[in-house]
Order: C-alpha cells, then structure tokens, then sequence
C-alpha cells in the first residue's frame, strides 16, 4: 500500500471523526482501507463482510467532510470511490462489472432509440405491425391470433403518443393500419378500431 497515501487517509479519517457522530459511522470510516488514487479518484475499500456499512458513508455531510479535507491534502478534490473488497484486484474487477454495466446500459438505449425512430412515420408503424405478425408462431390459432392482437394494438397504442393525428391523411395511414391488423387476425376492422380507440370501454347490455 501507498504509505503516503495511507498517511493522507489516516489524517482525513480522523478529522472526519471529529465532525460527525455516530458509532456506525466511525465504523465504517475505521474499516475503510484506502487502496490507490488514480488521476484524481480516490479507491477506498470495504472488506466484503461490512459492505453494509458502506451506506453510512454516503450521507452528504460525511462526503462534503471527506472531500473537503482530501483537497487540503491533494491541493484539488479527488472523486471518491468505495468499492467492496480492500485490493487492487478487487478494484480491478469493480471496473470491469462498471465497464459490463455501462455497455448494456448503452445497448438498451440504443434499442430505445431504434424503437422510437420506429415510431417516426405511421409508414413504419405500418411494416411494424406486419413483422410483428409474420414472427407470431402458429398463425392459425385463434389463440395465437389473439396474442398478436394485443401485441399489435400496443404498438399503435404507443405509435399515437409519438405520431400526430393531424388531417385526414393521418387519419387515412392510421386506418391503413388497423385493416392489415383486421386482415391479420381475421376480424373486421371496426372492432379492431374500437379496440384501439376505446381500450376501457364495455359492451352495452343486452335489452330484452
């Protein structure tokens, strides 16, 4: 371990001590292990079997305390990271897991964004509603019909939040939709437009 680095962080953790209160806290604070400073981030360490504590350490004030004095010490003030664990490995691992987080957050946001861009012309929401249905297995079911059915209304259902309905050939491309979805599953295209427009609605009773 770094001996001035650890010299710093003996010094900060104290003087932190001596502005809070809480036996959890100086808890926490005895057991973190300060681990390497990298640029200007700060890698403090919790041994696995207290990472719990770790939480104590994130109340503003403990921060503001911590930065406060890390940037008397450095001259500038590092961005603290408390990982869990007390070695380079385990830092070594925690940036590997942010790494693998950060790109499947990348990749859900690019799939939204490929979903929206869908939503970008009823043209689209047009051959969306075709796909959706050439990739529904066993087509002739009524059953498997009906799944497609709900999947396609909720396509247009979400396609009407981004899409205007503004003239008549909005409205002319909307019906356009609803007949292939009609076609689709064999039922006529007024229900299908019920359906869409009126999702709460109830059958009237029948009078005798």
């Amino acid at each position: 371990m770094n001996q001035e680095l650890e010299a710093v962080w003996s010094n900060v953790r104290e003087r932190v001590k001596e502005r809070v209160t809480g036996r959890s806290l100086y808890q926490a604070l005895d057991l973190l292990t300060p681990i390497v400073m990298e640029g200007e981030t700060l890698v403090l360490g919790m041994p696995s079997e207290h990472a719990l504590l770790a939480s104590h350490l994130n109340a503003p004030t403990v921060r503001r305390w911590m930065e406060l004095f890390l940037e008397e010490a450095y001259g500038f003030r590092p961005q603290i990271v408390i990982i869990e664990g007390t070695t380079l490995q385990d830092w070594h691992l925690y940036q590997r897991k942010q790494a693998e987080r950060q790109r499947l957050t990348e990749t859900t946001m690019r799939k939204q964004a490929q979903e929206t861009r869908a939503y970008t012309s009823w043209e689209g929401v047009y051959e969306q509603v075709g796909r959706a249905f050439a990739a529904t297995p066993s087509r002739s079911l009524a059953t498997s019909r009906a799944r497609y059915l709900q999947e396609a209304l909720q396509i247009v259902r979400e396609a009407m939040q981004h899409l205007p309905l503004e003239d008549e050939m909005d409205e002319r491309q909307l019906n356009r939709i609803i007949e292939r979805i009609a076609t689709n599953v064999d039922a006529p295209a007024a229900l299908i437009a019920w359906l869409l427009l009126y999702p709460d609605a109830k059958p009237a009773p029948e009078t005798e």
